[in-house]
Parts: structure tokens; C-alpha cells; sequence
């Protein structure tokens, strides 16, 4: 037997005061991470999931000092739809928690169809709107998601990462020191505009791969990276999906229902056009930051399966690209090392 399916079978029977041998350990899909998950099924038809961090993540004694922890610890102040923790191992570095389910939204759509997943993209909206408002309204020095930020140089950063990764790297592009000097700087004028808009509570990964649906309603899990940052974030985490791309009309009907619902909720009134400019903005951000990653995860960790997404994250860069004259500059830079693309 695997050491690690072993003495996860032994931490989930001593919690539960039973026989090891009643556990059984499943190992599940990896994410994007070096984190290992699996699922014990307990006697009764109860389950666990159970979460092995990576050798690389340190596992402080203080449970409220892993970065996991914190923010699920805040959200669950906030009535989140987050799993519950059981068990923290910080020798062994794992993780008992709640199982939200074995289906995501992007398993419920393949499996269903869109037409039948709609209403659950509509709960994910409320979920989210209970993270960002409920989530900043609770704001304190304690949670560490209020320690970091969608920030320029933290957008830059991912930026220059989808550069180095996939640009370079995947497509084995180069970039002259002038041309990399224009994207740059076109670069520097996106992410400014988006980091001065007003900084909530943000998932970050808030996607169709990270939103468990069990009983009709939706879990939310992944959410170890939050930070501030602008509203439109996750909405573009969500409704510009590399894994599910959703037809235009039905983006336009789930932002008009999230800006009702925040309206709702914060008794503000919003401006829909100035919204969704931002939106959009967001979005060329946050679609080419995902690029950069899949880049990445099929250079350096041989994770190639992410490569088949890249075409469909670049068509929203492309389509808002040509939809503001504002980003003409940004389009005309890109499009010297991405012209086949842009």
C-alpha cells in the first residue's frame, strides 16, 4: 500500500475512532498544484476528502497560520459555501475536510448540458456575492487575504509570467528589448486601470473547476490564494472560463443579474456600461494571466493536458482586444509576437 494512502487511512480512523481497515482511500484528479487529494469512504456511506499538501509548502504548527486555513476560517465567519476542516496534520501535512461533492460545474455541464447548468451559474453568482460583500464587509488584519492585493505590480507580474512561459517558452516566440518595452508599457496602462477600482474580497480562481455542485447547490473550494482586488475578478474567473466558454448572450444576462444582485445587497446603484468596460479590461488581464499558467504547467511540469485550452483563452483576449480603441496600442503590440492570434 502507498505510505501516504496509508497514513491518511490511520489519521481518518483515529479521528473517527475506528478500524483502519474500514477506511477506504481513493486518490482523486490533481489540480494545477502539487497538492494530492483523496477521497476516504467511512463505513455508512459518509466520506471525507482529504487534502496532502506539497513537500514545497511549509505546515505551521499553528493551524491558522497556513494560508488554507486563514481564508476558510474567515469565510466560514461569513456563511460561506466553503467545506468544514476536521483535521489538521501539520507533521504529516494534510488535511481532513468536508466532501462538497464529486461533481464540479465543468463536470455538471459536460454531463448535463449548459441549458440545465444555468441555474447553477446563478447560484455561483450569489455564492460570489456573499464572498465579496459578506467577505469585505467582515475585513480584518487577522485574515490574510486583507494583507495582499490585485495591486499593478502583482498584475504586472502575471503578466510578464505569460510572457516568460508561454510566449517565449511554448510558443518559442522571441521578443526584441523595443517590442518588449511597448507591451510593457501597454501592459503598465491595463493594470493600472484595473487596480484603481475598489478592492473587495477575491477568490481569484473562482472558475468552473473550482465550484463542486452536489444537492443542487453549489461548494466552493481552491480559495487558499485569496486577496483584494476589483468586483469584475472573479466574474471574469467565471464567466470568461478557459474550460467553459458560455455564449455571448447568456454573459450578458449573468452580469445584468450579478449587477442586480450587488445593487441589491450594497444599495448602490451601477453604472451597467462603466461596469462592464472594467469587466472586459478584466478580463484581457485575467485570460492572459491563465494563458501564462498553462504555459507554464506544460513547460516546467510536463502537465501538457492544459495546452488544449489556450486557443479559446485567447479568442476572449482577441475579441476584447478589438472591442475598445482604448487597447488598440496593447492589440498592436501583442499582435507583432502573437500575430496568427491577434
Amino acid at each position: 500500500m502507498d505510505s501516504v494512502i496509508e497514513t491518511i487511512q490511520g489519521l481518518v480512523a483515529s479521528s473517527l475512532n475506528i478500524a483502519p481497515d474500514r477506511i477506504e482511500i481513493l486518490p482523486l484528479p490533481g489540480d494545477a498544484s502539487d497538492r494530492r487529494f483523496f477521497r476516504a469512504r467511512i463505513p455508512g456511506g459518509e466520506t471525507r476528502v482529504v487534502m496532502k499538501l506539497g513537500s514545497d509548502l511549509p505546515c505551521p504548527k499553528d493551524p491558522d497560520k497556513l494560508p488554507y486555513i486563514n481564508i476558510l476560517n474567515h469565510l466560514t465567519l461569513c456563511k460561506a459555501a466553503v467545506p468544514s476542516l476536521y483535521l489538521y496534520d501539520p507533521d504529516r501535512g494534510i488535511l481532513i475536510l468536508e466532501d462538497l461533492g464529486e461533481m464540479t460545474l465543468k463536470d455538471h455541464i459536460r454531463r448535463f448540458g449548459l441549458p440545465a447548468s444555468i441555474a447553477l451559474y446563478r447560484k455561483a453568482i450569489q455564492e460570489l456575492l456573499t464572498l465579496q460583500i459578506i467577505g469585505t464587509r467582515k475585513a480584518c488584519g487577522h485574515c490574510m487575504a486583507f494583507h495582499l492585493a490585485f495591486d499593478v505590480e502583482k498584475l504586472m507580474w502575471e503578466l510578464d509570467f505569460f510572457l516568460k512561459h508561454t510566449v517565449e517558452g511554448h510558443l518559442g516566440r522571441d521578443i526584441t528589448p523595443p517590442n518588449r518595452m511597448e507591451i510593457r508599457k501597454t501592459f503598465e496602462n491595463l493594470c493600472s486601470t484595473i487596480a484603481e477600482e475598489p478592492r473587495y474580497f477575491t477568490h481569484r480562481d473562482y472558475h468552473s473547476r473550482n465550484l463542486m455542485v452536489r444537492d443542487g447547490k453549489i461548494g466552493i473550494v481552491d480559495f487558499q490564494d485569496a486577496r483584494l482586488g476589483p468586483l469584475q475578478y472573479d466574474l471574469c474567473s467565471l464567466l470568461r472560463d478557459s474550460y467553459v466558454v458560455l455564449p455571448e448572450e447568456l454573459v450578458d444576462e449573468l452580469i445584468a443579474a450579478y449587477i442586480a444582485e450587488r445593487d441589491r445587497m450594497e444599495g448602490t446603484q451601477t453604472d451597467a456600461g462603466r461596469f462592464r468596460r472594467i469587466f472586459d479590461l478584466t478580463s484581457v488581464q485575467r485570460n492572459l494571466k491563465a494563458a501564462g499558467t498553462f504555459g507554464f504547467m506544460s513547460g516546467t511540469k510536463g502537465k501538457n493536458q492544459y495546452l488544449k485550452y489556450l486557443p479559446g483563452t485567447f479568442a476572449y483576449v482577441s475579441r476584447n482586444l478589438r472591442k475598445y480603441p482604448e487597447l488598440e496600442a496593447l492589440r498592436s503590440a501583442l499582435g507583432r509576437i502573437l500575430p496568427e492570434i491577434l
